[in-house]
Formats: C-alpha cells, sequence, structure tokens
C-alpha cells in the first residue's frame, strides 16, 4: 500500500482525556505541525479536553471542532458513534457523557468480578488508579495485568481475557441507537457512525445498522479511519452514497506510534464522490 499525504481535515482524534498518548494542548500543535486546517477532538465518552484543546487551538490558528466519541449500542452490538458541532455546555451532551461515565465504572467492576470468577486477584482499584483521569476501559485492566506478571504483554491479556469473545467483554451496557441518536439529532449535533468495517459483522447487518442510523437522525459516515484498505474506502463511499449520508474523515489519532497512525493520516477519498461533511465548516 503506498503512503498516503497528511490532510488537511481530521475528524477523529483522542488525548489523555480519554486513552490518547498526548494531552489536548500537544494534540492541536502536532495537529498544526502536519498542517492540518480543521480538527475534531473526539475523546471517548468525555468532553474534558475541549477548553485546553480551543485554547491551543487559538494559538496555533486551527479551527476546532467540538467532538466526542461515544460508545452506543445496536441489538446489543457494540458500536462507536462521533458526535461533531455542539457547545461545550450542550445539556444532551452531558447528559450522555455522564451516563456513559458512569456505565464505564459499572463496567469495570462488573470485568473485575468476572476475572476474579476465572482466578485473578481483584484488580479494579488498580486499573482505576492506572486510568487516572482518563475513562476507564479494558486497556488499563490490561496493563495492570501486565504490571502484576498476569500476562507477558497487553496482546495477551485481550487474547486470553479482555477480548470481544473473552469474559472481558461486557455486552449490552451502552445506550442503544434508538435511545440515544433521535435526542442528539433533535438538539442539532451532527452523528457520525465510526470506523464501519472495524466491527466484526457482515455486509448485511452493516447495512441493517446504517438503514436504522439514518432514519433515527444520523448524519454521516465515516469512510476513512486511519490506515483504512482502499477497497474499504471504496465501498463506505458507496455507501454513504447509496444511503444519502455524508462522508467523515479522521485519523483516529491515539499516539505518535508510526507513519500510519500520526494525525492528518488516512487512506486517501474520492472527495467528488461523496458529501464531505466538513463543508459545513
Amino acid at each position: 500500500m503506498s503512503e498516503q499525504p497528511y490532510q488537511r481535515i481530521d475528524l477523529h482524534t483522542h488525548s489523555t482525556a480519554s486513552d490518547g498518548k498526548l494531552s489536548p494542548a500537544e494534540l492541536v500543535a502536532l495537529a498544526a505541525q502536519e498542517n492540518v486546517q480543521t480538527l475534531a477532538l473526539t475523546d471517548h465518552d468525555t468532553l474534558a479536553g475541549l477548553p485546553a484543546a480551543h485554547e491551543a487551538a487559538l494559538q496555533q490558528g486551527i479551527r476546532l471542532i467540538n467532538g466526542c466519541e461515544l460508545s452506543v449500542a445496536w441489538q446489543k452490538i457494540p458500536l462507536h458513534m462521533v458526535a461533531l458541532n455542539f457547545a461545550q455546555d450542550d445539556t444532551q451532551m452531558l447528559r450522555w457523557t455522564e451516563h456513559n461515565q458512569t456505565v464505564r465504572l459499572q463496567r469495570g467492576r462488573q470485568i473485575a468480578d468476572l476475572l476474579r470468577k476465572k482466578g485473578l486477584p481483584d484488580l479494579f482499584d488498580k486499573a482505576v488508579a492506572e486510568a487516572g483521569e482518563s475513562q476507564l476501559g479494558r486497556p488499563h485492566f490490561a496493563k495492570v495485568m501486565v504490571q502484576e506478571g498476569i500476562v507477558k504483554d497487553v496482546n495477551k491479556a485481550f487474547d486470553h481475557y479482555l477480548g470481544n469473545k473473552k469474559i472481558g467483554q461486557i455486552r449490552d451496557v451502552w445506550p442503544q441507537l434508538e435511545e440515544i441518536v433521535p435526542q442528539l439529532h433533535a438538539a442539532g449535533i451532527e452523528l457520525v457512525l465510526a470506523h464501519p468495517k472495524r466491527y466484526p459483522i457482515t455486509v448485511t447487518k452493516l447495512k441493517a445498522i446504517v438503514t436504522d442510523f439514518k432514519k433515527l437522525g444520523g448524519s454521516a459516515i465515516e469512510v476513512a479511519s486511519g490506515n483504512e484498505r482502499p477497497d474499504h474506502v471504496r465501498f463506505l463511499e458507496r455507501l454513504s452514497r447509496d444511503f444519502e449520508l455524508q462522508a467523515s474523515v479522521g485519523s483516529d489519532f491515539h499516539g505518535p506510534f508510526g507513519p500510519w497512525t500520526q494525525v492528518g493520516r488516512y487512506t486517501q477519498i474520492h472527495e467528488q464522490e461523496v458529501t464531505p461533511i466538513w463543508y459545513k465548516w
């Protein structure tokens, strides 16, 4: 696969406010360095990084779009939905991020209890400490498992305990699309189905999700997310046209781990063949 140039738009990034490696200010500075003109900070289920990101964006001359990657579900299938272009004090966004933060803690307790049934010690408090100010998630349990010598590395933690088909994956805890999408849509918030080709589902099921997402008030689908396969991008471009949904793009940046995990880096799309959501800004 040939290397793609950095892009001027990135509508899917993460900071230390959730599970990213850079602070919001560091992330914005890196985006400016890579000539990104329009950036969205979309931390998982939290708006905590937005004030610092806006301050940095003013200094760097970048247009910053308020964003958040919300954990949601469709018929018990966990999904991610990127919300874009809302006020930092929007009541619906505050309500749902607070709801999901509570769910994250409850799910963390469930994960710890299930792991104990597998013979592991209670890792909840150590996972919370590992998470610090970020949002508690399975990666924090994985890191604690490594620190405690339970597994050799994070990958082994997911392989044996925390993967989607293992005991650590608690399903059916996130708000259903029919609960959350209409409320956020009514508030004028742009809603994007994140990285649709990453979910372990059939094309038929994906189209059913997109059908419901559009019907409920969804705005767009993410046609390129990081190092997406070009054939997947073409498929998602067709999907966006067929369902008359706008197209969004993003690096899904979590940290500077390599050339394909940088701010503004994702597989090239055919911009003229879709309706880009960023044209609104």
